[in-house]
């Protein structure tokens, strides 16, 4: 049995925060590696999933990792077409502990 990778760990318990579900898991398998793929900057990423996949705490988590590992701060922009996606994306958002906030017309 190989020993627990610190960095999925890490990625869960804050999908879990997200989320609110304290027993909440990856979508998939895929949603894990897209984190992993932009925290080793590996290049450009383009995730293309259904509505509720989990999309936006791909940007989210990898955001608040990278800040974590680099002791950086500063804005990270999510666009998105859609006010009650919006909503979920910042409710989410704060349950992890980002300050985020939404423009909209």
């Amino acid at each position: 049995m190989s020993a627990p990778d610190p960095t999925r760990e890490k990625i869960l318990t804050l999908v879990r925060q997200a989320v609110g579900d304290p027993g909440a898991d990856f979508r998939d398998e895929d949603q894990f590696l897209a984190i992993r793929h932009l925290l080793k900057a590996s290049g450009p990423l383009l995730v293309v999933e259904r509505t509720g996949w989990g999309k936006s705490l791909v940007y989210f988590i990898a955001a608040i990792m990278l800040r974590s590992a680099r002791a950086a701060s500063g804005p990270a922009l999510l666009i998105s077409p859609l006010l009650a996606l919006m909503r979920n994306q910042i409710e989410a958002a704060a349950r992890m502990g980002v300050v985020a906030e939404t423009i909209n017309s």
